[in-house]
């Protein structure tokens, strides 16, 4: 019983929101018939009784401006709600971002002071396993933080191109992920074939392409296998590849868009790759991704002309 008038009820309100939403429009279809159905009359009767008919006519004329003076207030009262909940959205979107950059940026005091603590700690009492850990867990927490920051700022800030010498930029990235690879088992290894590997990119933007490519290889690589880290060159490119053993990408294509995430079992926010992918659009860096049972690789192509 108390299933049916819920129902009952139910179906109640639902009739209401139909009658308040289409109601006028049914009006406005009813006085459209009369003077639809009126004129018909008038085409059968003489003219001499289209004075009988008159005041109908005049009657469904009254009718139909109240139905466009309703239609209008309709419409208004309409957009205006829409403007104000666009003013909202907008205000509450300023307000999210507003609180991410001020976020982002008192995570940078505490986690700058851990570092230094650890780095004088170190050079005072030399290595210690408890503070390896920490310092890990730190630099994975920089990484996160580098990234929410370019996010924030990037849309503010101008990044000057400068030329800097990219071998040497992977290797001080490799230095200081070391220990984090360490703490999951795993290892780098490093090849450059190339004689001299200048590039014209900002450093903020390479350091993002590098260290989330370096995170990602240590989040997913298997535990006690090399992370192959190569450059080498063609004619016109420097060639950045990272090879890991690790499971297959299912979804290449998925792969650079924000917030995918194949693997729901390791830690990240799925916005790495995507900021990788528009980095590199915006600095013509082409990218190509190979993966397989055995192994998965990112090539990153940086043009050799220095313009």
């Amino acid at each position: 019983m108390i299933r049916y008038a819920y129902h009952f009820l139910l179906l109640k309100q639902m009739l209401k929101q139909i009658f308040r939403t289409y109601s006028m429009h049914m009006f406005g279809m009813v006085a459209f018939i009369f003077t639809f159905s009126l004129g018909l009359v008038a085409l059968f009767k003489d003219t001499e009784n289209l004075a009988i008919l008159l005041p109908y006519g005049i009657l469904v004329f009254v009718l139909n401006l109240f139905y466009l003076k309703l239609m209008r207030l309709s419409r208004q009262d309409y957009e205006n709600k829409l403007k104000k909940e666009k003013e909202y959205s907008q205000e509450l979107l300023k307000s999210q971002k507003l609180f991410l950059r001020y976020a982002v940026h008192e995570t940078h005091t505490p986690l700058a002071i851990i570092m230094a603590n650890i780095e004088l700690f170190e050079l005072v009492s030399g290595k210690h396993n408890i503070l390896s850990n920490i310092e890990a867990a730190t630099k994975n927490m920089y990484g996160i933080y580098d990234d929410l920051s370019y996010l924030t700022q990037k849309d503010k800030i101008v990044y000057p191109k400068q030329e800097l010498v990219l071998a040497d930029f992977i290797k001080s990235r490799i230095e200081f992920f070391d220990i984090v690879a360490k703490q999951s088992k795993l290892s780098f290894e490093f090849t450059n074939h190339c004689t001299q590997t200048t590039v014209k990119i900002n450093e903020t933007k390479l350091q993002r392409i590098i260290d989330n490519n370096i995170t990602n290889a240590i989040k997913y690589t298997k535990e006690f296998e090399v992370i192959h880290i190569k450059l080498y060159e063609n004619k016109k490119h420097y060639i950045f590849k990272i090879s890991t053993n690790s499971a297959t990408i299912e979804d290449p294509e998925q792969i650079f868009n924000a917030y995918y995430r194949e693997n729901h079992s390791k830690d990240g926010l799925g916005l790495g790759l995507s900021l990788v992918k528009t980095i590199c659009d915006e600095e013509n860096i082409r990218i190509v991704l190979h993966s397989d049972n055995n192994n998965t690789s990112f090539e990153y192509y940086f043009n050799k002309e220095i313009q």
